[in-house]
């Protein structure tokens, strides 16, 4: 078969582009988790869950990577008529897909759960926390069915490399069928937010600048798009499925880094606040020794109801500032809670 084509063609080698896209951003989501981890730890002092997940994501997307890469070594990226002269390496290929398919999923897994983690950190309010709870169940399902669908396309798996015979699902069902499953999940974690900001009793454009930073996510649902419609492409090219498929695994990785910053941009947001809570101490240290009066003359007092109305837990704080220039602390917190302000101003004539 391979005389049939010239030794130029045979040649081609596509690999080289996709292994720098796999390292370029599996990098990136790792810088990005390095300086989200420092945030919380360091600047803010308080880990949570989500900051758990979203490690063992990267953790995972590392494996991942490293899977992607052993793809590429045994033919992806090349064409097919270049590897029938050594089937065995198609089939160590086959094995590799079908364990880094395995491994991709409890990554994006990984990576959703964060995502619910997070959401709860902030709205704690128990009817969400029920939307959360309806939510991890059904993307934990659809990862059962994934890995289901996977382990069991060929029966028995062997079958998928020809090593004995067995009946398959075929490729264009479980990548499609994997593939829906995935934007379905993704576009749930993005639509969650939208119920968190419109909540809120705040200006139009705060509203808008949280829901661009909650929303990012839909990077992670473009790539998910991108990454089903390059399965298909590479399916439709069962002929040189090998050569088409190296945009398959670029997208893969590109999918699980996407997902990991978009979750990771949200806490990132901490740190600014922090910096502008260090600049205003700052300017309250200037503000002490050159006119005497400054921050120090604003008290606070705060009160934790732990019974609301509605069985919620209220905290209730207060500032007093001798002028409306003052800025009322807990605007520049980093906590990431949901709070209502309220401002009153109080005249004293004497």
């Amino acid at each position: 078969m391979s005389s049939e084509y010239s030794a130029a063609y045979l040649a081609e080698d596509r690999r080289q582009l996709a292994m720098v896209g796999i390292v370029v951003v599996t990098a990136l989501s790792f810088i990005v988790v390095m300086i989200r981890l420092y945030a919380r730890r360091v600047l803010i002092r308080e880990l949570g869950w989500d900051d758990l997940f979203i490690l063992l994501a990267q953790l995972t997307s590392w494996a991942t990577m490293a899977l992607c890469m052993m793809l590429l070594r045994y033919g992806s990226g090349r064409h097919l008529a270049a590897l029938v002269s050594t089937p065995e390496t198609l089939v160590k290929m086959y094995k590799w897909l079908v364990t880094t398919q395995l491994v991709y999923m409890f990554n994006l897994w990984l990576c959703r759960v964060s995502g619910l983690a997070f959401y709860a950190r902030i709205n704690p309010m128990p009817q969400f926390i029920l939307y959360l709870r309806v939510s991890f169940a059904f993307i934990s399902a659809v990862y059962i069915a994934q890995t289901l669908i996977i382990a069991l396309q060929c029966i028995p798996l062997a079958a998928l490399w020809g090593a004995v015979e067995g009946k398959c699902m075929g490729s264009k069902i479980v990548f499609v069928s994997t593939g829906a499953l995935t934007i379905a999940c993704d576009s749930l974690i993005l639509i969650l937010p939208l119920k968190i900001v419109l909540s809120l009793q705040t200006k139009l454009a705060r509203k808008l600048a949280l829901l661009g930073i909650l929303c990012f996510g839909i990077f992670a649902v473009v790539t998910s798009i991108l990454r089903m419609i390059s399965m298909i492409v590479s399916i439709e090219h069962e002929d040189d499925i090998t050569w088409y498929f190296s945009p398959v695994i670029a997208w893969t990785c590109a999918e699980i880094s996407a997902g990991i910053i978009a979750l990771s941009l949200p806490a990132l947001r901490s740190i600014f606040g922090f910096l502008k809570e260090k600049r205003s101490t700052k300017d309250q240290s200037y503000s002490n020794g050159s006119r005497g009066i400054g921050l120090d003359s604003v008290s606070r007092k705060r009160q934790r109801i732990f019974h609301g109305p509605n069985g919620y837990e209220n905290t209730t704080e207060i500032d007093c500032a001798r002028s409306p220039s003052q800025e009322a602390l807990w605007d520049r917190r980093t906590d990431q809670k949901i709070r209502v302000m309220d401002t009153v101003n109080v005249e004293i004539h004497g």
